[in-house]
């Protein structure tokens, strides 16, 4: 898909769908909403006038010009209360205007930059950018040729105004927008992917492919480097497994200035999860190929901030490895020693995610990360308490904390705080070892947190569970079945905003 900025009036543009954005509560239109209307026999005025059509958000209508106007048909595209305007609302309902778009096998389409106080023309530019390339996903590797009925049909997607001066930051936000979304596109076919083919090896050489177009340094170990740097838990993880685990380490490097300051991005990839001896039920296991959202979130946001390059420095840290039940898996009873010394009692092999990032979130200690921020699709407990509608954080710092919240406010992706009270991490005591690994039925999503706080030094640290957010059967505006991508861009958000004297 291609989008440009065009400096065009709404009667001189020409292609196939013409979108409309109107406010709810419109009643008078504004002149050259008007003017087109006139030559449209008053058509906009009338659904608007009857009620059919509002102006709520996300609420489409389609009128046909009927060779009235230079363009097929128009789309009235409801942008909701104009108070309430923000980047989320212009990707979600630039996103339904695309879809309504398909739906007429469109190839062009343009729609209007809405400005709004407290929204600058690079921000709207990206929001629209995220917003069309993110609704534009499908994911058909594995589709006859025959069956390519879900193939998009938009090419090119013009986006215009009157105001010249605002063009170049329209330009500079849709392709910031672009690095964004392509990022999250990376994550949804990583997720999306069946395991037999995304393996910790295939998961691997993506990482390497996105390092090596980026400029950044690379480094892969294998079970044996892990075994010297004495990785017990994550390779007790592992044991069960046929497919040999991966560690990837990334580093950009885009603010030599602050060598010492250095964020660490850690993610989980269960390229498949079994829950091991623990089985899981059989229903839903299929999904369980997705237990690699969190490794696929931080890839994604090293692929976009290697595109967009901040001023700062990163340090992704994934481990990759499967969790499977066979005579070498690690048992309920077991107990293993981490690599920073501290030793598990296993009570459940299905709790193994924060096994693995124990030992990532040492090794990006080691490696210099001043602050860090793990992503793990880690509990269902987490899905118990916030559902599908935002990811779960524990933090062991608040300003770090608020940080990671207002990434994901910007980015339309909900983060919210759980408490992290010393009592909780109570239930993580263990007779024969320092922890178990886990804390009974009570507070699931809070004592995986703290397990994993446990494994963090004195440096600022946040834990986004994204169990509940990472996967959906019910998409939503700029979603599809299957991986959402989520977090890719409050990771990238995150990085890009950052000041190290801010915190």
């Amino acid at each position: 898909m291609q989008m440009k900025w065009v400096k065009e009036s709404l009667e001189g543009m020409k292609t196939d769908v013409l979108v409309i954005g109107i406010y709810e509560g419109t009643s008078a239109l504004i002149d050259d909403v008007q003017r087109l209307d006139t030559k449209l026999s008053g058509q906009i005025a009338e659904v608007i006038a009857e009620g059919i059509f509002k102006g709520k958000e996300g609420q489409t209508e389609t009128i046909f010009s009927r060779g009235q106007i230079t363009s097929k048909r128009v789309v009235l595209l409801g942008l909701g209360k104009k108070e309430k305007l923000n980047g989320e609302v212009i990707r979600k309902s630039t996103a339904l205007a695309l879809k309504a778009a398909e739906k007429t096998k469109a190839v062009t389409m343009a729609m209007p930059v809405v400005l709004q106080k407290g929204l600058d023309a690079r921000e709207v530019g990206r929001s629209l950018s995220e917003g069309l390339i993110m609704a534009n996903y499908r994911f058909l590797s594995y589709k006859k040729k025959e069956d390519d009925g879900q193939e998009p049909t938009v090419q090119n997607v013009f986006l215009y105004g009157q105001d010249e001066h605002v063009g170049e930051q329209i330009d500079k936000g849709l392709e910031e927008g672009a690095y964004l979304a392509q990022g999250v596109m990376t994550a949804r076919n990583l997720v999306n992917e069946p395991p037999n083919v995304m393996d910790p090896e295939a998961m691997a050489q993506k990482a390497e492919e996105i390092a090596r177009k980026a400029g950044m340094t690379f480094e892969v170990l294998g079970r044996e480097e892990m075994k010297d740097l004495k990785m017990g838990c994550f390779l007790g993880v592992a044991a069960g497994s046929v497919k040999p685990p991966k560690l990837v380490v990334m580093k950009y490097e885009g603010n030599p200035d602050a060598q010492d300051d250095l964020i660490g991005l850690v993610g989980k990839g269960l390229t498949f999860d079994s829950g091991g001896i623990s089985l899981k039920p059989g229903g839903g296991m299929d999904e369980m190929k997705s237990d690699m959202a969190g490794a696929a979130a931080v890839l994604g946001a090293m692929e976009a901030i290697g595109q967009m390059k901040p001023v700062a420095n990163v340090l992704a840290v994934v481990g990759l490895c499967e969790n499977m039940p066979s005579g070498t898996a690690y048992r309920p009873g077991d107990i293993l020693t981490s690599m920073n010394g501290k030793t598990v009692e296993i009570l459940n092999t299905d709790a193994e995610g924060r096994l693995v990032l124990a030992d990532c979130l040492s090794y990006a200690q080691q490696k210099g990360a001043s602050r860090l921020v793990n992503v793990a699709t880690l509990t269902g407990a987490c899905v118990i308490a916030l559902g599908n509608h935002a990811s779960g954080l524990v933090s062991n710092d608040e300003q770090w904390q608020q940080s990671v919240v207002d990434a994901g406010k910007k980015a339309g992706e909900a983060c919210w705080p759980l408490p992290a009270f010393d009592e909780y991490a109570e239930q993580l005591k263990s007779d024969v070892a320092d922890l178990q690994n886990i804390g009974g039925k009570e507070a699931g999503a809070i004592t995986a947190g703290l397990f994993l706080r446990a494994f963090v030094d004195d440096r600022p640290w946040v834990h986004m569970d994204i169990a509940g957010t990472s996967y959906t059967k019910k998409p939503k505006a700029y979603q599809s079945k299957g991986g959402t991508g989520v977090a890719v861009r409050t990771l990238a958000y995150l990085v890009s905003d950052w000041n190290h004297e801010r915190v």
